[in-house]
């Protein structure tokens, strides 16, 4: 019996022993210095004023930016571990906290910084060295500008009308020292010729999705944004027109076909053929006179009543033109003489009545 206890007591002890062995192990561990190195990204973040004025913030370097820094810190395990947690592997830069809230120029201590981050601070944690040891930034101040739009198409090309851009203006947001370099007063928006090539004459087109460029803004300036970037542009091209001559047209007479055969018709021999007849329309048009697929027709047109009067002359009419083309002079006079076609019972010299004149009944 005495035995057994004396075993329960020693197995009790080396239990109680080992705990507190654990325990003492478990706290000089937390407690020893250690040195670690640690690479958190630095973030720059902007912030609007009570004011209602926005603040923006930039790295100022001639050589690649800075996105990391390398963190020494010495201390215990435990607020090693601390420090970590609370560090997020990032340092925030913060406008009106780390960063000062006046626009300019601003060398940052990176190691200053962290130490006096109330967020950093942990008891008996050091911060050995910080590398790059301090960082320049710039800040300033968010303006807004609305500038109207400028249509600018290439040389040469003519317009019927003014044309228009989609929206008529653009909004520029960016820092005041990016606007103060724009000297005009409109955005421009250029139109290529080879969008002008694609367009048809004559009609109202739209082009989607014109660029719009503002004189001293470049599109990766730090925290600037064009709304929108891009319009859509209504133009309307002007026709292109060309001349052409043709050297001559044999004239037709055309008449009702119930006055066929009742009169005759002559057309003075200077007036058979219209000579030099200038034409004026669409450069596709003209080239179909041009080679001769297409061939117009000239004609003198007589109604009944111009045969009952027995007019002496009267304009020609061009049929089959091309579409778009014109006669650059219409009045084309055609001098004419017309008789009825005598019967076998007149004679020379009884005048002819007309046919269709008369009571039937007598």
């Amino acid at each position: 019996m005495n035995e057994t206890r004396t075993l329960s007591g020693h197995i009790r002890t080396f239990f109680i022993v080992t705990l507190i062995t654990v325990m003492v192990w478990l706290l000089a561990e937390s407690r020893m210095v250690q040195t670690r190195t640690l690479e958190p990204q630095i973030v720059l973040t902007t912030v609007e004023t009570n004011g209602g004025v926005s603040l923006v913030v930039r790295q100022v370097t001639d050589q690649v930016q800075i996105r990391t820094a390398a963190v020494k810190v010495e201390g215990s395990t435990a607020g090693l571990d601390r420090f970590v947690r609370m560090l997020q592997n990032r340092i925030e830069l913060r406008v009106g906290r780390e960063i000062p809230a006046t626009p300019g120029i601003h060398t940052l201590d990176l190691r200053q910084i962290l130490r006096e981050s109330t967020e950093m601070t942990v008891h008996g944690l050091i911060i050995t060295e910080v590398s790059p040891a301090s960082i320049t930034v710039e800040v300033d101040e968010l303006e807004t500008r609305d500038f109207p739009i400028r249509v600018v198409m290439p040389v040469g090309v003519e317009l019927d009308g003014v044309p228009r851009a989609d929206p008529a203006s653009v909004r520029v947001i960016a820092p005041s020292s990016v606007l103060a370099r724009v000297t005009a007063n409109e955005a421009a928006v250029p139109v290529s010729q080879e969008v002008v090539s694609q367009l048809a004459q004559g009609r109202l087109e739209t082009i989607p999705g014109v660029v719009v460029n503002l004189p001293g803004i470049a599109r990766d300036d730090w925290a600037t944004q064009i709304e929108p970037g891009q319009v859509d542009i209504r133009v309307t091209l002007r026709t292109q027109t060309q001349n052409l001559t043709i050297d001559r047209l044999p004239v037709q007479v055309l008449i009702a076909p119930g006055e066929i055969g009742k009169w005759v018709v002559r057309i003075n021999d200077a007036d058979k053929d219209l000579v030099n007849v200038m034409v004026v329309g669409p450069a596709e048009s003209i080239e179909l006179l041009r080679s001769g697929e297409t061939v117009p027709r000239a004609f003198v047109t007589l109604s009944f009543e111009d045969l009952g009067r027995g007019i002496r002359s009267k304009s020609a009419q061009i049929l089959g033109l091309p579409a778009g083309c014109r006669l650059v002079d219409p009045d084309l006079t055609v001098n004419l003489e017309i008789s009825p076609v005598q019967t076998p019972a007149q004679t020379p010299d009884e005048p002819t009545s007309d046919a269709g004149s008369g009571n039937p009944s007598e």
